[in-house]
C-alpha cells in the first residue's frame, strides 16, 4: 500500500507528495518546514508555528487573568497586586490556600523565626527571652492576642506582644527608639489607658535582668 500526500491526502505512491504537489514543490510553492520537517504551502506558516502562536496567546491570556494570590484582586498578570506588594514586600506572610481558589492570611507580620521553649514561634530575640521566662516560671501567656477598641466610631485593633490572663496584664517590648516608633508606642499606651488595661512596656535594659524586672511585678519568688 502506497503513501498518501501529506498536503491533500491523495495517493502519492512512494513519495510524501502527490504529483500535483510535487510540481508545486518544484515551483517553490510547497516547502519543507525547517523546524518540524513537515511539508506546507510556502505562503502559509507551518502548523507547528500556528500551534506555537496559539500557545503564546493562551499564555498571555492566562497571565492577564492572574489575580493577586493574597487578596484575589486583579494583578495585571503578576502574582501580587500593587497594594499587597507594597504592604508586604518587606515581610514574610503566611497564607493558607484552599482548593487553589481561596486564600487566608494566617500571619501578615511575618518573621516568626525564633522558637521558644514551649515550642511556639515568635518574631524577635527579645520576645523569645520574655516568652521563655514566662513559660519556665509557669506563667500563662497568650502571644499577640488581638485587642479591639473603638476610635471615632471605627473598630481598630492592637496586637500586644503578650497577654497574661491570670494577671490581666499586657506586655509590650519597646526595642526601637526612633521618634515615629516611640510615637506609635505612646499612642498604644494611651489606648490601653483609655480601656483601663494594665500594660508593661519592657526595654532592652529590662532584658539584661529579666527576673529582676518581672518577678516583683508578677509576685514570683
Amino acid at each position: 500500500m502506497g503513501k498518501t500526500c501529506v498536503i491533500c491526502g491523495k495517493p502519492s505512491g512512494m513519495y510524501p507528495l502527490c504529483r500535483e504537489h510535487l510540481q508545486m514543490k518544484a515551483a517553490g510553492k510547497i516547502v519543507k518546514c525547517d523546524e518540524c520537517g513537515m511539508w506546507h504551502y510556502a505562503d502559509r506558516p507551518c502548523e507547528c508555528k500556528n500551534k506555537e502562536t496559539d500557545t503564546e496567546k493562551e499564555t498571555v491570556m492566562q497571565d492577564h487573568e492572574l489575580t493577586c494570590i493574597i487578596c484575589g484582586q486583579p494583578s495585571n498578570g503578576k502574582h501580587f497586586c500593587k497594594a499587597c506588594y507594597f504592604k508586604y514586600k518587606d515581610r514574610s506572610v503566611d497564607i493558607r490556600i484552599t482548593n487553589c481558589t481561596k486564600t487566608q492570611i494566617l500571619d501578615e507580620y511575618g518573621n516568626l523565626i525564633y522558637k521558644t521553649d514551649d515550642g511556639r514561634k515568635v518574631r524577635s530575640r527579645a520576645e523569645k527571652i520574655i516568652s521563655d521566662f514566662l513559660f519556665n516560671n509557669k506563667v500563662r501567656a497568650v502571644y499577640e492576642q488581638t485587642l479591639y477598641y473603638t476610635e471615632d466610631g471605627e473598630t481598630k485593633t492592637l496586637r500586644p506582644d503578650f497577654y497574661l490572663p491570670d494577671y490581666e496584664l499586657y506586655i509590650e517590648y519597646n526595642e526601637i527608639t526612633n521618634k515615629p516608633y516611640l510615637k506609635r508606642k505612646s499612642y498604644a499606651q494611651g489606648v490601653y489607658d483609655s480601656m483601663g488595661k494594665k500594660v508593661l512596656i519592657m526595654t532592652e535594659q529590662d532584658l539584661m535582668d529579666i527576673a529582676a524586672c518581672l518577678k516583683p511585678k508578677l509576685g514570683l519568688h
